[in-house]
């Protein structure tokens, strides 16, 4: 069944503002990141612990922003809550856990068997 206009409404202020929240993570792990990267002396800020940690955290706020911003973009063409894979409809309960999924639970799973 179709989302109606204020499900799609809801999910869109959910989405943006988990967009924001991610783009300030992000913002505030890069120059960490960066700074880390460096070699030893070239730096006077404090280096963490394990730069490794840090990086990984990055790179997944990063692949989580995109796809909210990919969410937002299937809002925008009329295509969301609709899976990506088999073009059936994502339930609910997915829906509200993971606003951003493009594929339904069992298509998912099929992804990660082959993964």
């Amino acid at each position: 069944m179709p989302l109606t206009p204020t499900q799609l409404e809801r999910y869109r202020r959910r989405l943006e503002e988990m967009r924001r929240r991610l783009a300030e993570s992000i913002n505030q792990i890069v120059p960490t990141v960066l700074s880390d990267a460096q070699p030893p002396g070239e730096h006077d800020r404090h280096v963490s612990e394990s730069p490794d940690a840090e990086l990984a955290i990055e790179q997944d706020e990063e692949h989580l922003y995109r796809m909210v911003r990919e969410a937002l973009e299937r809002i925008e063409q009329g295509t969301y809550g609709i899976c990506q894979r088999c073009g059936q409809p994502i339930a609910a309960a997915r829906l509200e856990a993971l606003p951003y999924t493009p594929y339904c639970v069992t298509c998912e799973a099929k992804l990660e068997q082959r993964r």
